[in-house]
């Protein structure tokens, strides 16, 4: 195994939740329609929430043995009304316009007042919070644990195990017993190997392409 693996390992060992949401982020709009017939706040509420969307992306950069080193949050508010102003809810820190520069203003109970000028906004920031599933990684070298830092350089047989963990669920009464229940998740590892570097390389529950330069 030469130098490139700590770098193919750092590469590898970095993962990525994808959450949707909708409903976080509203529109200014007014509250009569075209025909100025008045509009109940219900009403304006439901219309809103048809128009006004949330994707939020969170990327995992870890370490090679899983542990979280930073969580970055990616969001996009779509802005199909192409209304003036978004308001979002956030507990995102460090909040940065990464397509744009709209401003915004932060107020209380975790609110963001975007300054949307009819556009999309697309802005991203950090977190400190426990994630849904946590990721662990192990390694051997023919047989012995070994840590990623001493691989480089090294040749044998090499293990890599990834465990995840799943940290989300809900306590509920069954049967007089109280019991978890788990939110689902499906987890997914990629990695890509050199072949100069690895040799007969096998995997349990997946599937290997090789495109003759990379696993």
């Amino acid at each position: 195994m030469s130098k490139t693996t700590k770098k193919i390992l750092a590469i590898c060992l970095c993962a990525a939740l994808c959450l949707g949401g909708a409903g976080m982020a509203f529109a200014q709009a007014s509250s009569k329609k075209a025909d100025d017939q008045p509009v109940s706040a219900a009403q304006q509420a439901a219309e809103l929430q048809q128009k006004i969307s949330k994707d939020e992306t969170v990327y995992v950069l870890t370490g090679a043995d899983g542990s979280v080193k930073k969580i970055i949050v990616s969001d996009w508010l779509k802005n199909a009304m192409a209304a003036d102003s978004l308001e979002d809810k956030t507990e995102l820190s460090d909040i940065e316009n990464i397509k744009g520069d709209e401003s915004f203003t932060l107020g209380g109970d975790n609110s963001c007042v975007w300054d949307a000028q009819g556009n999309d906004i697309y802005y991203q920031g950090n977190i400190e919070k426990e994630l849904p599933v946590q990721m662990s990684v192990c390694y051997t070298l023919d047989g012995q644990a070994i840590a990623p830092e001493a691989l480089a350089g090294q040749s044998g047989h090499v293990t890599i195990r990834f465990d995840y963990q799943n940290m989300q669920y809900e306590e509920v009464l069954l049967d007089g017993k109280t019991e978890k229940i788990y939110v689902p998740f499906t987890m997914l590892t990629g990695m890509l190997l050199d072949t100069e570097v690895f040799r007969n390389v096998t995997i349990s529950n997946g599937k290997l392409i090789n495109d003759g330069d990379r696993i």
